[in-house]
């Protein structure tokens, strides 16, 4: 029998060819991407021009003046409104009244020498110590009704009312190291404005710190934190309805007047003063600060005397 060779078989290979991705699908689907893209720019523009005709009218200035701030822990709601927190630094808009302030005083009389306006008349001058204790009382009920019976603390002195203002275990007035004030001790705030606003006795407002040091900023120390926590304190009174006049003085007092000098490093000693001058107190302030004492003014050229100025006399 004759065996086959090798050379007589046939050999066939098929080749299958492999499609791929791209071909299966084809580019449909980015022209369906593209016109779902020029929609959505389409809904998005319409949307834009139509936002104006949708916003809700702008808050009265009493509801931003009266926001809270924003502090630390606080979030950016208060939990009673539904307007962001006031923040620091950011200037209120200013107040559109129906009528110009011209056309309003067109009728009024101009104050004589000595008289006082309404509202200023309206006002008690508090000045026996029995009065001062009477206004004592009324600030204690108004903290009770606040939740602040642990921050405030008011005493009858000789000079007047002392009225300290203090954190507490849970709560700071000022963020650590700042001038940034705590809500709750805003609205405290607030509250004892609307009492010191019916009073006609001068007002000192002082800040101060413990001994610990301020690192956080070069050249800004304790007395420069103290003065800004002070001055924030009296920005926010005024705002909450205390006339500006009635302020005296705002002190920085860094922690040369600590409440625990055996512990000047305790957070005790961090607190806003407020001291209600009686009617002498006030008199013996403005003769030490003020012209009727004799003054000496030095230069390079010499000391020159310079005599405490006398009251005018009126004519009889």
């Amino acid at each position: 029998m004759k065996k086959r060779s090798d050379k007589d078989h046939e050999i066939i290979v098929k080749r299958r060819s492999k499609k791929g991705h791209d071909e299966e699908h084809g580019g449909a689907w980015k022209v369906a991407f593209a016109d779902f893209t020029l929609a959505m720019m389409a809904l998005f523009m319409v949307l834009w021009v139509v936002q104006p005709q949708n916003q809700s009218p702008v808050p009265p200035q009493s509801d931003l003046m009266t926001n809270p701030l924003v502090d630390g822990g606080a979030g950016v709601f208060d939990g009673t409104r539904q307007t962001p927190l006031d923040l620091d630094g950011v200037p209120l808009p200013e107040r559109q009244d129906s009528q110009p302030v011209a056309d309003a005083d067109a009728d009024a009389e101009p104050l004589r020498d000595g008289e006082r306006t309404e509202g200023e008349a309206s006002r008690k001058r508090y000045g026996s110590s029995a009065e001062m204790a009477e206004l004592a009382e009324l600030m204690e009920k108004m903290a009770l009704e606040v939740d602040a019976m642990a921050n405030i603390e008011v005493n009858v002195v000789p000079q007047g009312l002392r009225i300290l203002i203090k954190d507490d275990q849970r709560r700071f007035m000022f963020q650590r190291g700042s001038a940034v004030l705590n809500p709750h001790f805003q609205g405290l705030l607030g509250a004892l404005a609307g009492i010191l606003a019916k009073v006609d006795n001068k007002l000192i407002i002082s800040g101060h710190t413990d001994a610990t040091p301020y690192r956080t900023r070069a050249g800004y120390n304790n007395w420069n934190l103290s003065g800004d926590r002070a001055l924030r304190a009296r920005n926010v009174m005024v705002d909450a309805g205390l006339p500006s006049a009635s302020v005296l003085q705002v002190a920085a007092q860094a922690d040369v007047m600590p409440l625990r000098p055996e512990e000047p490093e305790d957070g005790a000693n961090r607190r806003i003063e407020l001291l209600l001058l009686t009617t002498r107190a006030e008199a013996l302030y403005r003769e030490l600060f003020g012209d009727a004492q004799a003054q000496v003014h030095y230069s390079p050229k010499g000391s020159d005397y310079v005599a405490p100025v006398q009251p005018e006399k009126q004519p009889l």
